[in-house]
This record gives C-alpha cells, sequence and structure tokens, in this order.
C-alpha cells in the first residue's frame, strides 16, 4: 500500500504564489519535490479563487527536507535489485552449465 504524502498549508500557499509571481515553473516544482502535474494544478486553481485563504484543511507536515536524499535511496535500491536478480540468474546459469560438463 502506497502511504500519502500531506503537505501544509504553508507549503502549498507558498509553492502557489511562486508560480502565481513567475518565480517558479510548475515543472520545476513538480520534479524538485516530487509533485504530480494534477495535483499541482489543483492547488494552484484553489488558490486563484480562495487566494490567501486557500487550503483551511491542510495540516500535514511541510514537504521532507531530505525528499531528495530519498529519492536517490529509492533508485538506488532499484539498481541493486535488478543487480541482484542479474546475478542470482548468472549463479544458475553457471550452475547449470557447471552440471553439463560434468556429464
Amino acid at each position: 500500500m502506497v502511504s500519502r504524502r500531506s503537505y501544509s498549508r504553508e507549503f502549498k500557499l507558498g509553492i502557489c504564489q511562486g508560480i502565481q509571481s513567475g518565480v517558479m515553473s510548475k515543472s520545476q516544482v513538480c520534479r524538485e519535490h516530487g509533485l504530480s502535474p494534477g495535483m499541482l494544478d489543483r492547488w494552484v486553481d484553489q488558490f486563484r479563487v480562495l487566494g490567501s485563504e486557500a487550503f483551511p484543511n491542510s495540516g500535514g507536515v511541510s514537504a521532507p527536507k531530505d525528499f531528495d536524499r530519498m529519492k536517490e535511496l529509492e533508485a538506488l535500491v532499484g539498481r541493486l535489485t535488478l543487480e541482484n536478480e542479474f546475478l542470482k540468474a548468472a549463479v544458475k546459469k553457471g550452475l547449470e552449465l557447471r552440471e553439463k560438463e560434468s556429464l
């Protein structure tokens, strides 16, 4: 089961204000914070309608400070998993070849 992240009201407001002022682009925000474009569009739409009153029920924590590190580690786990599977297959193939040679 995938856990859902929640973001603080201040985080959402800061992101939306940055996009509205042109300081940040939507694609930049999505890349840097791992947000989906659809979710970001909903945030920006709500901010356009409600302004500083947007996101009244957002009580989540700010985006993790070490989010980038987490992404790096997830990528590393993926690479190591692939390498592990490759090595298991190679060992299996080597054992099969050794059995054939000994016959």
